[in-house]
């Protein structure tokens, strides 16, 4: 399964936010494909420790990630839009 299968990421986030081990796999799932690209870049092998690299930095970044600030600005542009 490819992230972008998935219509909201949002559930998924708060699940790997709140340490829950089952949603930080699927997170890792869901993104494996554009690790496996960007950690193969320029070679014929995937860098095993870039890969590892990767998937650290994606679950930093999903655990800092502000959900709430991003549905906000998410009502605001579908609010502009409406006018």
């Amino acid at each position: 399964m490819h992230y972008s299968e998935i219509d909201n990421l949002v559930p998924v986030i708060l699940a790997v936010q709140e340490d829950d081990n089952n949603a930080i796999t699927l997170l890792l799932e869901l993104f494996g494909r554009d690790i496996d690209y960007e950690a193969r870049y320029g070679h014929r092998h995937i860098d095993p420790d870039l890969r590892q690299e990767l998937q650290i930095k994606l679950i930093y970044i999903a655990k800092c990630f502000d959900v709430e600030k991003h549905l906000a600005m998410s009502s605001k542009k579908i609010g502009q839009k409406k006018t």
